[in-house]
Parts: C-alpha cells; sequence; structure tokens
C-alpha cells in the first residue's frame, strides 16, 4: 500500500491463483480510479512508487535473483502503461522524477523522467522534491508486555472484552483506536474508537473465523479512518 496527496494506492495479491492485482482509490471522494488491475507480468510484480497520476511497479525479471529488477510507470487516468525500464531498481519519486540504481550497473544512481521514463542529466537537483507518504500505522503490542496488558485491561473494563495475542493501538486527532482480537467460536477481529476521555464512539468487526492475528488491520491517511473489513471491503471513516 502506498500514498500520494489523495489517493491510496493498493496491491492484493492471490497466492492460490498466483495473481498481483492493483487497485487506486481516491480517499475523499471514494472514487476507484483503477480497481484490482492485472499486468503482462500477473505475479512477479510489486508496487514500487507513485506520484501524481502515475503508478510505478517494480517487476523482477529473474525470478531467481531478487536484484534482477525492472520498472513499468502506469496512468491511472488514462488506464494505459506510459513506459518500461528493464535493469532499472527504483529508490524513490518525486513529482517529475523516478530515481533508482542501473541494476548492470551495481550503485550507479540515475534519474528518469517520470512521464517518459527517459534518462535525464542529474539526479542531484531532484532528490529534495521527494515526496511524503502520510500514512500513519498503529503501534503494536504483544500479549504478555505492559502495554498489551494495560490496554487490555481498559478494553475489559469498558467493553468486556479479553483481548489476546496482539493488540493494535493509535491516538490520533483526540481519538483512541485500538483493534482487538479475540476468542469467540474462532478467532475474530474487532476495531473499537473511543474518545481520549474514553468515551466509547465505535465498533467494527474487521473480520471473523480468522486462522490467526494480522499486522496493520487500520491506518489514518488524509483524515480518514481506513480499514478492510472481512478481507474484501475498503471502508473509511472521515475523522473530523
Amino acid at each position: 500500500m502506498l500514498a500520494n496527496g489523495d489517493r491510496l494506492f493498493i496491491e492484493t495479491r492471490d497466492a492460490g491463483n498466483k495473481t498481483a492485482m492493483f487497485s487506486c482509490v481516491e480517499v475523499t471522494s471514494g472514487k476507484w480510479l483503477v480497481e484490482d488491475k492485472i499486468f503482462d507480468e500477473p505475479w512477479w510484480v510489486s508496487l514500487g512508487g507513485a506520484a501524481g497520476d502515475v503508478l510505478l511497479l517494480t517487476v523482477y525479471t529473474g525470478t531467481d535473483n531478487p536484484d534482477k529488477k525492472s520498472v513499468v510507470a502506469y496512468d491511472v487516468n488514462a488506464h494505459k502503461v506510459l513506459w518500461y525500464r528493464n535493469g532499472f531498481a527504483l529508490s524513490e519519486t518525486t513529482s517529475r522524477y523516478v530515481i533508482g540504481q542501473d541494476t548492470r550497473n551495481p550503485g550507479q544512481f540515475v534519474a528518469l523522467d517520470l512521464f517518459t521514463g527517459n534518462l535525464t542529466s542529474s539526479t542531484e537537483s531532484h532528490l529534495a522534491d521527494s515526496q511524503n507518504f502520510t500514512v500513519i500505522r498503529p503501534f503494536h503490542y504483544e500479549e504478555a508486555t505492559d502495554h498489551f496488558n494495560t490496554v487490555g485491561n481498559f478494553l475489559q473494563t469498558r467493553m468486556g472484552i479479553s483481548p489476546l495475542r496482539r493488540i493494535e493501538y493509535l491516538e490520533n486527532n483526540g481519538l483512541i483506536i485500538i483493534s482487538a482480537f479475540v476468542q469467540e467460536s474462532e478467532l475474530a477481529n474487532y476495531l473499537l474508537v473511543f474518545d481520549d476521555g474514553g468515551q466509547f464512539l465505535l465498533q467494527e468487526k474487521l473480520g471473523e473465523n480468522l486462522k490467526g492475528v494480522a499486522l496493520d488491520t487500520f491506518f489514518i491517511f488524509s483524515g480518514h479512518l481506513m480499514f478492510i473489513k472481512d478481507k474484501t471491503e475498503l471502508r473509511a471513516y472521515t475523522i473530523l
């Protein structure tokens, strides 16, 4: 997952079918610019970066050697590939440039034009323009640690919930946001929101009949609390 401006870029992998799918959503409008796009290389590909309308993907051209990489630039508005460059390991993006290493000459950093993929003359002046991704993720508290016990006691007192294995916790904009795993007939995951005075505000059941606990079950992006529900639905609440 990557964030850029008001856009969230999402990678979803289906190990059974060996496919990687890519989506892009405008958070404030809820509009999907791209949804579950599969590229010519369906599996050995991953999110690399994003700038404006351009999604950058890393393609692993040697499946037995992760150092063999290429990059694909895809326009999420025009729904077309802009360019492809073989032998390139992406390092960072800016509003105009893609910076990385020429893998045929290890240690040599070069800059490519974001829209054409053409080499530019210098990278030094472009680095200061690098994009800042503002996804805020929770802290992870493992069972039997002090932080886990403190938050667990709070949930037991306020909600009658006895969490296990892992708690995810975040304080943001006057809110306390907690993701807890509990034992029902099977393992289930709940998202709970309180104000900073401990007043209960919101509960969402993120999943049930789970095989294990997950990481980063929620996050904050562009003034929204976001999470995946039942492994299929992206939901967002505006944080006022």
